[in-house]
């Protein structure tokens, strides 16, 4: 039984080569328009749609309409522009012609690719644009029928594999020791400053802040201002032998929050000092900050290096910066830490969320050309 099948695709030369790849380049060609596809039902891009079918008899059923003849698949890498304008102009066509081969017994195919065709080529090019790595889309897609893959059914795949922890969670009888780990420049000082007005303006929770970020004068001094905008007390810390000390004056706080100095993943000595920090602790729950902007190989190494302390969550920050989320995917399958918060930009206490494994498949899925997205803030 022949079909129409949909396709969508950033512009009409990737969505006229899923056509080819797919149908051949005999394929005619039965509608094209521009659609705007949300994410979250929040976050919406334009994409141009193709409807297309193997069935030759598409083009006798198109001859008595007033509108040219359907254009088939051609080997072009650019479809001339009155291509493209011949196509657009048969939009207003289409609801009648499905009505018409739906009463000829020809099956309309949306979200679901049916038996027979590549869908797994479909999908794995979706997941590779979104810089997911190829071992990595063979392993979520070999566990699935080729005739049951749908976006719905990827998103799914995705989100079971981006594990979630939820918020940080406070004990009883002693405070919670937060401390946050990580490279340069992701953003730690501020993640700190975020998660701590939400523990302690919106939550109403005691905080106490404590940094080991001697290195750097203006890091000392961010969290200082910070700490004062937010009425909370902050302690500097010089060595690693202060830091018990320095947790023990906040035994009355419900959370206490450790920043600390980025670090190389290379430099073997400044990872030594951060293990003894942690150490020196009798009890910490670490979270390894990572930038969704760093590269998959990067990542990797940042996480095997960093994991000779032990590490406990992980959290993405700029995923305002990034145009593609498949890294985090990466790292969640090769590495399955718990992910548990994001953020997307520098506001303080506003961009940081809680991490959802639907939201961040969702993103995955979404690919390169997802825009920036607008997460809202932990309450």
């Amino acid at each position: 039984m022949s079909s129409i099948r949909k396709y969508q695709a950033k512009t009409i030369t990737e969505a006229l080569a899923m056509v080819r790849a797919d149908l051949g380049r005999d394929a005619v060609i039965v509608q094209t328009r521009k659609v705007n596809k949300k994410v979250l039902g929040v976050w919406g891009r334009e994409m141009v749609e193709v409807w297309a079918s193997d069935n030759p008899d598409l083009e006798s059923l198109r001859r008595p309409q007033t509108t040219p003849a359907p254009a088939t698949i051609s080997s072009s890498p650019r479809e001339p522009s009155s291509r493209i304008e011949q196509l657009e102009s048969e939009i207003q066509n289409l609801k009648a012609m499905i009505a018409q081969l739906a009463r000829q017994g020809v099956a309309v195919v949306s979200d679901t690719v049916p038996s027979g065709v590549p869908a797994e080529n479909r999908w794995m090019s979706l997941l590779k644009e979104a810089e997911v790595e190829e071992w990595v889309v063979r392993e979520l897609l070999q566990s699935v029928p080729e005739n049951a893959l749908s976006e719905s059914t990827l998103q799914s795949l995705v989100a079971e594999r981006l594990v979630t922890s939820g918020p940080i969670a406070l004990q009883e009888a002693q405070p919670k020791v937060v401390m946050l780990v990580g490279p340069t420049g992701v953003g730690k000082t501020t993640t700190i400053a975020k998660l701590a007005a939400q523990y302690a303006l919106l939550q109403k929770h005691r905080v106490g802040l404590i940094t080991i970020d001697t290195y750097r004068i203006a890091a000392v001094e961010q969290l200082r201002t910070y700490s004062q905008i937010i009425d909370v007390p902050i302690r500097v810390v010089y060595s690693s032998n202060e830091l018990p000390a320095a947790v023990r004056e906040f035994a009355s706080m419900d959370i206490v929050f450790v920043d600390t100095a980025g670090r190389s993943q290379r430099n073997t000595m400044q990872i030594g000092e951060l293990k003894a920090c942690c150490e020196r602790l009798s009890t910490c729950e670490v979270h390894l900050v990572l930038s969704s902007t760093t590269k998959t190989r990067d990542l990797y190494d940042i996480v095997e290096r960093f994991s000779v302390m032990p590490l406990h969550r992980i959290i993405w920050t700029k995923l305002d910066e990034s145009t593609a989320f498949g890294n985090m995917l990466n790292v969640a399958v090769k590495h399955p830490l718990p992910i548990s918060y994001v953020t997307t930009g520098q506001r303080v206490p506003e961009d940081v969320e809680v991490a959802e494994s639907n939201k961040l498949a969702s993103l995955v899925v979404g690919g390169a050309s997802a825009p920036t997205p607008i997460l809202t803030p932990t309450a």
